[in-house]
């Protein structure tokens, strides 16, 4: 269960990357209103689910993997991704979205315009969960994490803790988009992609099973693992 704390981290730093990327929508939110803290806390808790959901999906994709027995190709092949998508971001980013991908985030966004001018609980809420499922970056790279973890309950543990990371920066930037400077903003997000090329060593270094107990840990107890997950 080590590997949450891995995922809350990812939230930590990525959440001033967040409030770049979902900053306008967040600023957007019917706050000013009573119960604005109550609203508030349900927006965020929409992202988190969200998280959750999707990692428990993403969970049973790496458990095939897991079953199939590769579980330890797939956290080197994660590894080096994580890795090539920091140092040749141009070679992993020349795909374009699908059409399909396009209409469906656009349904999204338009759905996202009209919870914003309501002011209800369930409002805000479902405009949490929505908000969940829009692209991102930092939340592939987190899912990525997800699908290497090869268990559908602890990748959506692990999602929940990456949404959990991000919720003080996001929770706070709804009130004031001038509690932290741009420059200090700057300074953070600049850090991410040496986290993320950190966290892709540490599963290159798990799937070589070098007998680490949690960081890399030996090709027997990844097989005792994988057989407590069919259970």
């Amino acid at each position: 269960m080590e590997w949450v704390w891995v995922g809350f981290g990812i939230g930590l730093m990525g959440s001033f990357h967040c409030a770049g990327m979902c900053g306008p929508i967040v600023l957007a939110l019917p706050l000013q209103k009573q119960n604005a803290l109550a609203k508030n806390v349900l927006y965020q808790l929409g992202r988190i689910v969200s998280y959750s959901l999707i990692g428990l999906l993403f969970g049973f994709v790496g458990r095939g993997f897991s079953l199939a027995g590769l579980q330890q190709p797939l956290s080197i092949a994660i590894g080096v991704f994580m890795i090539a998508s920091v140092l040749l971001p141009r070679v992993i980013n020349t795909h374009k979205t699908p059409v399909f991908l396009q209409k469906i985030i656009l349904l999204l966004r338009n759905k996202l315009g009209k919870l914003l001018k309501q002011n209800s609980f369930k409002a805000l809420f479902i405009t949490g969960i929505l908000n969940g499922f829009l692209p991102c970056g930092l939340v592939y790279m987190a899912l990525l994490g997800a699908i290497g973890i090869g268990n559908p309950f602890s990748s959506a543990l692990f999602m929940a803790f990456f949404g959990l990371g991000t919720f003080p920066m996001m929770f706070t930037i709804a009130f004031s988009q001038n509690i932290i400077s741009l420059k200090w903003r700057r300074v953070f997000t600049k850090m991410v992609p040496y986290f993320i090329v950190i966290l892709g060593i540490l599963f290159i270094a798990r799937g070589l099973g070098y007998g680490i107990k949690y960081i890399s840990p030996s090709d027997e107890v990844l097989q005792v693992n994988t057989l407590e997950n069919c259970d």
